[in-house]
């Protein structure tokens, strides 16, 4: 909204868009004005169309590299080569484009909310007309049950109140009033507007529509969602920062063999078939499918646990996740009001139950009498409400106390007046018939109750009220709600007549409820810091109330931690280095607006952190699609929630984002070790091909064989190992830094060590073959590849922890390690006897002793890594 309509009088309000609020605008006014604002719905963004999608798919270095060579093997005739290279191209642009194809619904499921009719004002008529029609002036007639069409300031209203948890996140439907309010008032303590896209729960109104379409505050979150792109999922930046260092090796080492077999006047076609076979060992052709194939695996286990992942990368980020911020209502709480505490000059707990209804006309008798007669909601068979969420609370106390006891009241006690609540007198009062006589139940804001007694029950009986005493109720009420507790005030009179029944009353007690935490979100909170993730809430509610949850909840610890609001944040980009400090160190915001979140989001971000964001309501869209991992409840979250999420909790339970994070360690910790295994045999293939071209010139494996057995040692063991369910503790170290690449030294040197081990007993090998054996160019060949491969299969051996056992570990306990070997030994052997296979891939019929040196080669890699493992040499 461009003006602060809430500012100003209604009288103001009406004259700014020239209407009459008894009869509405004309209907060519309305014309005039759908001309000027056009219809009221939200702006559809356009999306990536499906070729472009599939086109960032080959902005990739690694594609550059390979396709580069598919053209260097057309150009000197090698065709399978270049058609094995092909599709490889093919297969990683699938499985990208598979994976980049979520359409984004932000935008669809926020129109969604505009498909609905509404009341009007129109020509001194009342007339229904779909909401897309409405203009800015038009009077909406708002009755229970209705979606606001449109923002409007509220001109009339008797009982009137609208949830507003998907804009604010508060759980307690909001009291509408007509007054104004202060200029700098947030959101959710606008009382006298409603907002488009929330709901009237109870009583009646009018409106004036001050702003339609993306001139709403929903239209505003709707800019953000589609305005805020997310930024790259960490492990994709890593395994790209990973290609782009593979792909340069590859350069700088075609390139010096280039300016050296270039001078020395060596055979162009085997430097570009060098070059080509360089390109094929440095780069990991089953790295994304293994990485693909991995994360579904932990999404299926996820799946299992009741939570939908539906960006497979988010499993692992979650895992790296450093800081969760998290919305109060729904969230951490039940979502739920409940009678938490009692006032009638001592304390009573909800925990003390009573077995049957007190003795009559006693205190606490006269409490229950009037909560239930004072009162207008009705519970369900299932105990589930209708009404308001504080008066439902209430009957389901008492029924809890005994069964049947609201019927046995209401029959008892007969209504026959009633003055309902509304915003001005802030109270409401019924009149019961008692036994000739009169009985009035009254209840209300406690301010405004203990202004209209001027005596109070105690167990003693009744004493007079005065100044003194009344202040200490105030004072009681004040710590009531300071402790985060929703307050309201019960009195009652018993009378001769009907006239003045809700004056000069008798105070009975305070009444204080809370939307409690939910169960196990206290252990799971704790398991979070144990874990090295912050729990920050992030909240619409007011700063009392959410210091209280997060107390109970383990998030703070302290009745005094220091709390800020979404206001304080705001512009933090200008603010100085203490107070980004400040705010990064605090666990609670409140009174947070949508622009706000993202504000609190950002100030993580750019802290270092990667950040989670839970959320259900409109108002959470633009920070979950912002977040590093968007998590949305499944149950009762938005539309909009759900579509810009990352994951759905399909249960609601906090608890189910430890699974997730512990699933994202274990795939992280599983990514990690199978690129270790994969580079480490790549490393050994680059080096077996440059100690023997640059010394003898002569190209030890083809291109075509390199290609056949990466496609076959990269995917398999590899992808056995990618599934590992992982060891335990993982929940009780610190999230990895976020700037941590995904392989580190210590990975960096393992592979190096591995590598070179099996590069040296192949290289061996082939110049033993070569030499001493006395072999044919084309047996040494095989020799070298034979060794090479099984060498392969066998290293996932070498991916034991170092403080495992050699023979009991992760690895020789997963099912899929064996299978995997068994399939890819097979898969060798048949390839050497298949016709037609064995000629594409040059291999030739070999004795016994080629094949005895074939397995000296794999035992002696294998034993070698596993002895140094076991004297700690390597770790």
């Amino acid at each position: 909204m461009a003006e602060k309509f809430y500012t100003q009088n209604t009288d103001k309000v009406a004259e700014h868009f020239n209407v009459e609020p008894k009869k509405g605008l004309s209907s060519d006014e309305v014309k005039s004005r759908r001309k000027q604002h056009g219809p009221n719905k939200l702006k559809e963004t356009k999306e990536k169309s499906l070729w472009q999608l599939l086109f960032d798919q080959l902005k990739s270095a690694v594609i550059y590299l390979l396709v580069a060579a598919v053209i260097v093997s057309f150009l000197f005739g090698d065709i399978p080569e270049a058609i094995a290279i092909i599709v490889v191209i093919v297969l990683n642009t699938a499985i990208g484009f598979y994976m980049e194809y979520q359409a984004r619904l932000s935008m669809k499921a926020l129109q969604k909310m505009d498909k609905f009719t509404t009341h009007l004002m129109r020509d001194g008529e009342e007339v229904e007309v779909d909401a897309k029609e409405v203009v800015p002036g038009d009077i909406i007639i708002l009755h229970a049950g209705n979606l606001i069409p449109a923002d409007a300031r509220i001109i009339e209203a008797s009982e009137l109140q609208i949830n507003e948890s998907a804009l604010t996140g508060e759980s307690v439907p909001i009291t509408k009033q007509t007054h104004t309010v202060e200029d700098d008032a947030q959101l959710g303590d606008r009382k006298n507007m409603a907002y488009k896209g929330t709901s009237v729960t109870m009583g009646k109104g009018k409106a004036i529509v001050t702003g339609t379409g993306m001139n709403t505050e929903i239209g505003g979150i709707s800019e953000m969602v589609s305005a805020e792109d997310k930024e790259s999922v960490p492990l994709n930046i890593k395994l790209n920062k990973l290609s782009k260092r593979l792909v340069w090796i590859v350069v700088g080492m075609a390139t010096a063999y280039g300016v050296l077999g270039y001078f020395t006047g060596k055979d162009l076609h085997i430097m570009a078939q060098t070059s080509i076979a360089w390109a094929i060992a440095a780069i990991p052709e089953g790295l994304a499918i293994v990485a693909t194939i991995a994360l579904a695996e932990g999404m299926l286990r996820l799946a299992r646990e009741q939570v939908i992942v539906k960006k497979l990368a988010a499993v692992e980020t979650l895992g790296e996740t450093t800081v969760i911020l998290t919305d109060k209502t729904g969230t951490l709480t039940k979502n739920k009001l409940s009678v938490s505490q009692f006032f009638f000059n001592k304390e009573r707990k909800k925990e003390e139950k009573l077995d049957e209804v007190p003795e009559e006309d006693s205190l606490f008798e006269k409490i229950l009498k009037v909560s239930l007669l004072c009162n207008n909601a009705e519970l369900k068979e299932d105990g589930s409400g209708k009404g308001d969420m504080l008066e439902i609370a209430i009957l389901q106390y008492a029924e809890e106390l005994k069964e049947g006891i609201t019927k046995e009241y209401r029959d008892k006690f007969e209504r026959i007046e009633e003055d309902p609540f509304d915003s001005d007198s802030m109270m409401m009062s019924t009149l019961h018939k008692q036994s000739g006589k009169y009985f009035s139940a009254v209840k209300g804001a406690a301010g405004v109750i203990l202004g209209r007694c001027n005596k109070v029950l105690t167990e003693d009986g009744e004493e007079d009220l005065d100044d003194e005493k009344k202040k200490k109720w105030d004072e009681e009420s004040d710590t009531m709600s300071a402790d985060g507790l929703r307050t309201i005030a019960l009195a009652y009179k018993e009378t001769d007549k009907k006239e003045g029944y809700d004056e000069d009353l008798t105070l009975l007690a305070l009444l204080g409820f809370i939307d409690p935490p939910a169960e196990n979100v206290k252990d799971a909170i704790k398991t979070c810091l144990n874990a090295g993730i912050h729990v920050i809430m992030v909240t619409g509610d007011h700063p009392e109330t959410a210091r209280n949850i997060a107390k109970q909840v383990n998030i703070v610890e302290d009745d005094k931690a220091t709390v800020y609001t979404g206001k304080d944040v705001e512009g933090f980009e200008d603010k100085s280095e203490d107070e980004k400090k400040k705010f990064a160190e605090s666990r609670v915001f409140a009174r947070v607006d949508p622009g706000q979140k993202l504000d609190i989001l950002k100030l993580f971000q750019e802290n270092g952190e990667i950040v989670g964001m839970t959320g259900d309501g409109v108002n959470d869209a633009p920070a979950l699609k912002k977040a590093d991992i968007g998590i949305a409840m499944g149950k009762r979250g938005t539309q909009v929630a759900k579509e810009v999420a990352d994951m759905l909790l399909k249960n609601d339970d906090f608890p189910s984002i430890l699974t997730a994070v512990r699933q994202g360690r274990i795939i992280f910790n599983n990514i990690r070790k199978f690129i270790v295994y994969q580079l480490s045999y790549h490393l050994s293939e680059i080096l077996v091909i440059a100690a023997v071209s640059f010394t003898i010139f002569t190209l030890p494996l083809r291109p075509l064989q390199l290609l056949f057995l990466n496609l076959l040692t990269d995917v398999f063991p590899a992808l056995a190992l990618g599934i590992g369910k992982g060891r335990g503790k993982v929940m009780e170290q610190p999230p990895k830094d976020p700037d941590e690449p995904i392989l580190t030294k210590q990975s960096w040197t393992l592979i190096s060590i591995y590598g070179a081990i099996i590069a040296a007993y192949t290289i061996g090998a082939y110049f033993f073959a070569t030499y001493s054996m006395g072999v044919s160019k084309e047996i040494a060949n095989n020799i070298a590849f034979f060794g090479l491969a099984f060498t392969q299969v066998f290293h996932v051996f070498d991916m034991r922890e170092k403080d495992e056992k050699i023979f009991i570990n992760q690895v020789t306990k997963n099912k899929y390690i064996w299978m995997a070997i068994a399939f890819c030994a097979a898969v060798l052997i048949a390839a050497y006897f298949i016709p037609g296979l064995n000629t594409l891939l040059s291999f030739q019929p070999m004795g016994l002793e080629p094949w005895l040196l074939v397995v000296a080669v794999v035992v002696a890699s294998i034993g070698t890594i596993q002895v140094l493992k076991g004297l700690k040499v390597i770790e």
